[in-house]
C-alpha cells in the first residue's frame, strides 16, 4: 500500500490512491475522504455514493452525530457497527437507508507531529466492524499517508486544495454553496489544525 501511495506525484491523485487503498483494505462497498476547511470538513472524493450522500454530508463539524463529525471532535478512529442500531447516528439514518450502507467508520489521518490532513471514511452494505488488525494497518498507514500528503502541498493551503477538489467533485451533481472558508487570522503551530483528543480543531485556515 505504501509503495502504491508513494509513487504518485501529486495531491489529488494520492487522495485517490488513498480512498482505493483503505476501500481495498476494509472491502468496503463506499469510501469518501474529507478535507478540512476551517473547522468543517468537506467531501473531495468518494466510491459509489449517490448525490443525495453528498449533498447531506456537504458539510460535517464537530456537532454531528455521524461517524466523520465523531471522529473529527475525538481526534481518533470512529467504527459504527450498525447505523440503525447506534443512538448517535440516529439524524443520519434516513441517508444512510437512501445511501445503502448499514456499517461505518471513519478515522483521522494525521502526520506524526499531529497535524490533521484528512477524513478517511469507509462504509459497508451490511452492519460490519473491521478487524483490529485492519485498523491498526490503517492506522499506521494513515499515518504515512498524511505525511505524504503534507509533502505534496508543497506551500500551498490545505483549505485552497480542499475548495478545488470539493468544486471539481461536486461538479453538474449538486447545487453547491460556498465553503465556509474561515478568515479570521490562523491558530496553533503555524496556524495548522491539530486534533488534541477531545479538542475541537482550532479556528482557522490551514496553512
Amino acid at each position: 500500500m505504501r509503495g502504491r501511495l508513494r509513487t504518485r506525484k501529486t495531491f489529488e491523485s494520492a487522495v485517490e490512491r488513498i480512498l482505493d487503498d483503505v476501500i481495498a483494505l476494509h472491502g468496503a462497498e463506499f469510501g469518501d475522504i474529507q478535507l478540512p476547511i476551517g473547522n468543517k470538513l468537506v467531501i473531495v472524493a468518494e466510491r459509489g455514493l449517490t448525490t443525495k450522500f453528498l449533498n447531506a454530508f456537504a458539510r460535517v463539524d464537530t456537532s454531528d452525530g455521524c461517524a466523520c463529525g465523531q471522529a473529527l471532535r475525538s481526534g481518533e478512529p470512529v467504527v459504527i457497527r450498525d447505523v440503525e442500531e447506534d443512538l448517535t447516528y440516529e439524524a443520519f439514518r434516513e441517508d444512510a437507508r437512501a445511501a445503502g450502507y448499514r456499517g461505518v467508520q471513519s478515522t483521522p489521518f494525521l502526520t506524526q507531529d499531529g497535524i490533521f490532513m484528512a477524513m478517511v471514511s469507509t462504509l459497508f452494505a451490511t452492519p460490519h466492524t473491521p478487524t483490529e488488525i485492519e485498523m491498526d494497518t490503517l492506522k499506521n498507514y494513515g499515518r504515512d499517508a498524511a505525511a505524504h500528503l503534507y509533502n505534496l502541498l508543497e506551500g500551498e493551503k490545505l483549505a485552497h486544495k480542499a475548495e478545488q477538489m470539493r468544486e471539481k467533485l461536486y461538479a453538474g451533481r449538486v447545487q453547491l454553496e460556498p465553503a465556509p472558508v474561515q478568515l479570521e487570522p490562523a491558530e496553533g503551530r503555524n496556524g495548522w489544525n491539530y486534533l488534541p483528543r477531545a479538542l475541537l480543531l482550532p479556528k482557522g485556515v490551514p496553512l
